[in-house]
């Protein structure tokens, strides 16, 4: 006969169940703190992507965003955690700094960026480009529109920046030598040229002329019809 008495019994399985719900508690306590960890590191992924790109535009294009938002929210959770895990709001107090902070950088990114970037654009004449060479007026054309679309897209990322940069400096040079100038005149006449069919009767001297002021002479060629 076991000589355990049925109260020594019940203390022994309350000890137990004790334990299981202890060991239960330690499980969700660290799925908890697993989870808000996923959600902070996913939240400063993001806030790092905006303070990046804040940055490059900046070196880019001289434009400033205070990105300080971004250290605060990272020295406060810093600060918290010293001496073990945070505690529960902590976490969430850390994740919505870092949201916040993510949400208002890239709303003034776009706001700054389409400003800066509008700008640049307006400072292109594209009637300039008929006065370059048919390659050439293709690819400023190609370049034109590549900075419009970046200039327009609703968020703003290193790649815009970079391509928009990019296509601004080559546009640049290929219109480098181009005449500032170009009267639309000029520009009716090349699109008449090159639109085809145009015979030497059909061309006055004034307009012959204005090829040569303006250097678009060396673009064309006389041939004669076979009949």
């Amino acid at each position: 006969m076991s000589s355990v008495t049925v109260p020594e019994k019940a203390q022994e399985l309350q000890n137990i169940v004790r334990s299981i719900s202890e060991s239960e508690k330690e499980r969700d306590d660290q799925e908890r703190v697993l989870r808000r960890i996923d959600e902070v590191r996913t939240a400063l992924q993001a806030a790092t992507v905006q303070r990046q790109t804040a940055v490059l535009l900046r070196e880019r294009t001289g434009q400033a965003l205070d990105v300080s938002g971004f250290e605060a929210a990272r020295a406060k959770l810093e600060s918290k955690s010293r001496g073990g895990l945070p505690l529960d709001q902590v976490f969430l107090d850390a994740r919505h700094a870092l949201e916040g902070f993510a949400g208002e950088l890239s709303a003034s990114l776009r706001q700054t960026w389409k400003a800066w970037a509008t700008a640049q654009i307006q400072e292109v004449s594209p009637a300039r480009f008929v006065t370059l060479g048919p390659d050439e007026r293709l690819e400023a054309t190609e370049l034109y529109e590549s900075m419009k679309a970046k200039a327009n897209r609703p968020k703003v990322d290193s790649a815009s920046i970079l391509t928009f940069c990019s296509a601004r400096d080559t546009l640049s040079a290929l219109l480098q030598h181009a005449p500032a100038d170009a009267p639309q005149g000029l520009v009716e006449l090349i699109n008449r040229l090159d639109a085809g069919g145009v015979t030497l009767g059909e061309l006055t001297d004034a307009d012959i002329a204005l090829l040569r002021e303006y250097d678009q002479d060396s673009w064309y060629t006389v041939t004669r019809k076979a009949n």
